[in-house]
């Protein structure tokens, strides 16, 4: 059975590829643009997309976290288990 996964990618290119079964989001509020919290994708998550801000995402599998990074903004898709992040840049 297939996990989930989580793509990075920046404007001029695709960083990197992580199996997970959970993603963690730096959410932006839709009025203000500002950080309105963190935002939880689990398997089964329906079609979304997500404006992001400066904050910190996240990957965890079977409860250890696999992956984080540093996301200065951009904003992020899931469909079919598969979140993708497009970001100005990226520190890992």
């Amino acid at each position: 059975m297939r996990g989930m996964r989580l793509t990075l990618f920046t404007p001029h290119r695709q960083l990197r590829a992580v199996e997970c079964d959970s993603v963690r989001l730096p959410v932006a509020d839709s009025v203000s643009g500002k950080y309105s919290g963190s935002y939880g994708i689990r398997k089964g998550h329906a079609k979304a997309i997500f404006s992001l801000t400066e904050g910190k995402v996240s990957a965890s599998l079977n409860g250890k976290e696999v992956f984080t990074a540093g996301c200065n903004g951009g904003f992020a898709t899931v469909e079919n288990d598969d979140v993708r992040v497009v970001a100005d840049g990226i520190k890992e």
